[in-house]
């Protein structure tokens, strides 16, 4: 079944220009055959990740903040403090009166170590690389600090600690696959800060401490879970999770066209735990004018569609190809994957009705519906479950492991 939707999938010449929505990042196919598995190596500690900054790496000038600290420019040091701006300049980062280079480093001293960014405050160090034309802005930062930056981005703070501790231990093990992924592609990070990998947004913006995310119960759940990650036949793997599954959750080919599949991603009924969740079911209203617009903009054919049907969907209900017909009566296989990014649907789970020249399109969760359902897993925690129950449910045939 697998293997004939998949051959079914890659023969639609509309979906090669897809990009996966994915708390995650473009897949790439490991020595070992698998998309999804990874050797994790021996850690005495936690180790320290390089999480490009998307935004300030897109800007051609920043300006840097710190109390105390030290500035590395090419391998000279030099101890700095205050307002520092960065500007890209001929191939070089140019840094004001303390002169330019290809790299630098700027690494906070205070206690406890902050630095802003553009009102954003980091812990770790700042490394902005030149490369042409461009730039790479990447917080270096141990492997810890970064969880705790991301469970508050990625769940709400305010959840049960042990929706939050799963959300970490799936962080952690996200971020440890990418980084031991792409330490051999030779590009100066591991993964950014949005959603194509997983929302990083350190600990706050630098005038509002009061909406910082690292809260007592996101570094209760860091705290807790410390080196904890989850494997599956001894290697670590891609944890994807999204925000609700509307019950159930499916395998990687199905939710991002990923050619393979292990145990702990095939999908699973999760019942309505995430019955909370405003997207648990939903309904989105368009203009027929839009739709062929949105359609056109993404490259999908047909894109003056008079009918849609699913024509394939897995056993969790998410759609895995749907027929477009148009006027003539025709009608082309599309990916599911390909209508939801056009359409900015919330999910593949839906049915779609043309109504005069309005499309209404209802359907259940949000996301790719993949891995963990953050819903579901605070729905789980406000029935008592703890964490290592969660997770062992959200990723069947998964085990937890200590790293460090």
């Amino acid at each position: 079944m697998l293997t004939r939707t998949i051959v079914k999938l890659l023969t639609i010449s509309s979906i090669l220009a897809v990009v996966m929505l994915a708390s995650c990042a473009q897949t790439e196919r490991a020595k070992d055959g698998s998309e999804l598995l990874s050797p994790i190596p021996a850690y005495g500690a936690a180790p320290l990740i390089r999480v490009k900054l998307a935004k300030p790496s897109d800007m051609s000038a920043v300006t840097i903040k710190s109390d105390k600290a030290t500035l590395t420019l090419d391998g000279r040091r030099m101890d700095v403090a205050g307002e520092i701006k960065l500007t890209l300049t001929e191939g070089a980062v140019d840094a004001g009166g303390y002169g330019r280079a290809t790299s630098i480093e700027i690494a906070p001293l205070g206690r406890p170590a902050f630095f802003d960014v553009e009102g954003r405050i980091y812990r770790g160090k700042l490394r902005v690389i030149a490369k042409e034309g461009a730039w790479d802005v990447v917080n270096v930062i141990d492997l810890e600090q970064y969880v705790a930056g991301v469970i508050g981005w990625e769940m709400i703070a305010s959840w049960p600690v042990e929706a939050l501790k799963a959300q970490a231990v799936a962080s952690r093990t996200y971020a440890l696959f990418e980084m031991e992924r792409r330490r051999a592609s030779g590009d100066n990070w591991d993964l950014d800060d949005t959603t194509q990998f997983q929302v990083y947004g350190g600990v706050g913006p630098a005038d509002n401490p009061k909406h910082w995310r690292e809260t007592a119960n996101v570094l209760e759940a860091r705290q807790a879970t410390s080196g904890m990650v989850l494997t599956y036949n001894g290697k670590g793997f891609r944890a994807y999770f999204h925000s609700t599954s509307g019950g159930a959750t499916t395998d990687p080919a199905t939710a991002l066209l990923v050619d393979d599949v292990i145990e702990p991603l095939k999908g699973v009924d999760l019942g309505d735990f995430d019955k909370d969740s405003p997207k648990a079911s939903w309904e989105i209203r368009l203009p027929g004018g839009e739709v062929k617009a949105r359609m056109i903009e993404r490259g999908v054919v047909p894109s003056d569609v008079i009918r849609m049907e699913v024509a394939e969907a897995g056993e969790s209900g998410h759609a895995i190809t749907v027929k477009l017909y148009d006027r003539t009566g025709h009608h082309r296989l599309v990916s599911a994957v390909a209508i939801r990014q056009a359409l900015g649907l919330y999910s593949t789970r839906f049915t779609a009705e043309k109504n005069g020249d309005e499309w209404v399109f209802a359907g259940k969760g949000y996301g790719h519906g993949c891995g963990m359902c953050q819903w579901s897993a605070r729905g789980m925690a406000k029935a008592g479950w703890e964490s290592d129950r969660i997770l062992k449910t959200m990723y069947p045939g998964s085990e937890l492991k200590s790293l460090y």
